[in-house]
């Protein structure tokens, strides 16, 4: 796979190579070169693992970011974002929590539980709007009418959350796997004891990821394990459809499922991806260490430079082109093209 051709931002003999690069690319002598393009891994979902990538992003001067960085002024590492369009709402490490909108910035909005917040579920905006947070020490909080609600499970710290509606949620962590109705949350056994990190549902549909990339999937109202090519730890999940879902995780692994099987799909890039979000088949958006954001657009993976070092740990937007992303010391960052 052709690397792309990085800008260096001194001047050396070759940073000189580099200007020379890209001056035979804008005159289209080089025109074929995918490094010209800033194309990235050209695969979908069937393609095979790249064991010859990019490991990180660039944050050189010369590289421009495509993301607006809207940094927030805290020591929490934030591990759960949800855009609604009209407000993105962020949780942390140490119960930390905000909101922001175009017109005001962030503002805090923290419960009073003050557990790490490991990950948010949303639905709706203004009146309309659900919030469900999953923390430490077994809390699952509520939020709706600008008030927090805690349930206290009294089990395992929570590590994920997911559903399509507030009637259909499950919750995973170390310690296994909770369902709710919408009124009560239920145990299940996970299957094999695995150990999860994240779910992704639909309706009576749910797929759950964890460590030894160990994986379950919800149909017909009980859970079966689900092989995956794959041994590393896996972060998180995300899918459009019951057939369309991908995973993240340790070295750069992006896995599909077809709704049968699960398939390694070549990565442009080995340090962990900790984030994805799926708007629909055609634009996935995964976030991990040292800032790295990418963009898969049906076809191929689109590096989008965020201009920070951050290690960014989810991402989430109200539609493909208003996307956030949320990572340590209070890195927030938002991409809206065009």
């Amino acid at each position: 796979m052709p690397r792309t051709v990085r800008r260096l931002s001194r001047l050396s003999p070759l940073a000189s190579l580099a200007a020379l690069f890209r001056l035979a690319c804008q005159l289209g002598l080089l025109a074929p070169l995918a490094a010209c393009t800033g194309a990235q891994a050209d695969s979908g979902p069937a393609g095979d693992a790249d064991t010859d990538a990019d490991t990180d992003t660039d944050t050189s001067p010369d590289v421009v970011p495509v993301w607006t960085n809207s940094h927030i002024e805290t020591s929490s590492t934030f591990h759960g974002v949800y855009a609604s369009g009209s407000g993105t709402y962020i949780v942390g490490t140490d119960g930390k929590a905000f909101v922001g909108t175009a017109s005001v910035g962030f503002t805090e909005i923290s419960p009073s539980a003050g557990v790490d917040l490991r990950d948010l579920w949303g639905s709706g905006a203004g009146d309309a709007l659900q919030l469900r947070a999953a923390g430490h020490e077994g809390h699952i909080l509520s939020y709706s009418s600008e008030v927090w609600a805690d349930t206290d499970l009294g089990t395992n710290n929570f590590e994920g959350i997911g559903g399509a509606e507030s009637s259909a949620l499950y919750s995973v962590g170390w310690g296994g796997i909770y369902e709710s109705d919408g009124a009560d949350w239920n145990f299940v056994t996970p299957p094999g004891g695995a150990r999860f990190n994240d779910v992704w549902g639909a309706g009576e549909d749910a797929i759950a990821v964890g460590e030894g990339g160990e994986a379950a999937v919800r149909s017909g109202g009980g859970w079966q394990a689900s092989v995956t090519p794959v041994t590393v730890g896996l972060h998180a999940v995300s899918g459009s459809a019951a057939n369309d879902v991908w995973a993240v995780g340790e070295a750069g692994t992006i896995l599909h499922w077809d709704g049968v099987t699960w398939s390694a799909v070549a990565s442009p890039v080995t340090v962990s991806i900790w984030g994805v979000w799926v708007a629909d088949a055609n634009n996935v958006f995964i976030v991990g260490d040292n800032g790295v954001a990418l963009h898969y657009n049906g076809s191929i993976w689109i590096d989008l430079p965020t201009g920070v070092n951050n290690n960014l740990y989810a991402v989430h937007g109200s539609s493909a082109t208003n996307v956030w992303a949320v990572g340590n010391l209070g890195a927030a960052i938002q991409y809206k093209p065009s």
